[in-house]
């Protein structure tokens, strides 16, 4: 399987290829970057693997390494060239997880504050005890 592999119904194997047009932000020979559509706030950028995964139980490590090496440049790229404050990254698995698009994908969204854009989950209180019960279950 090469690095331009891609699945005919994935809509971002679509625009890996060129059958779909996209607004290019980086492009190397393992990863794409573009605009996103719709955007959530200027500059809302996704960054995908050329080579067809469907989330993150499914990456290969090192398209997973190239993935995260264009994160970095491309936020840093938005906070020297969108002047933004800073950046959050969201990447979804699976429906449970809200994954909508099944192709490995990371959102990098340059943030300022006030926007629009809000806290994804709500923090809970929860017990030392618990903590450790829960840390133990996934070290052992």
């Amino acid at each position: 399987m090469s690095a331009h592999d891609a699945t005919p119904e994935c809509i971002f194997c679509q625009i890996v290829c060129g059958a779909l047009p996209s607004a290019k932000v980086a492009e190397d020979e393992y990863t794409l970057a573009f605009i996103a559509r719709p955007s959530a706030v200027e500059g809302h950028t996704l960054v995908i693997p050329k080579r067809h995964s469907r989330n993150i139980f499914d990456i290969a490590p090192d398209d997973l390494r190239h993935v995260i090496i264009t994160v970095k440049a491309v936020a840093e790229r938005q906070r020297a060239r969108l002047g933004c404050e800073g950046v959050t990254l969201y990447q979804a698995n699976e429906p449970a997880g809200f994954q909508t698009v099944f192709h490995f994908h990371v959102h990098v969204l340059p943030r300022r504050s006030g926007d629009a854009i809000r806290h994804a989950w709500d923090v809970r209180p929860i017990d030392t005890a618990d903590l450790e019960m829960i840390a133990r279950r996934l070290r052992d």
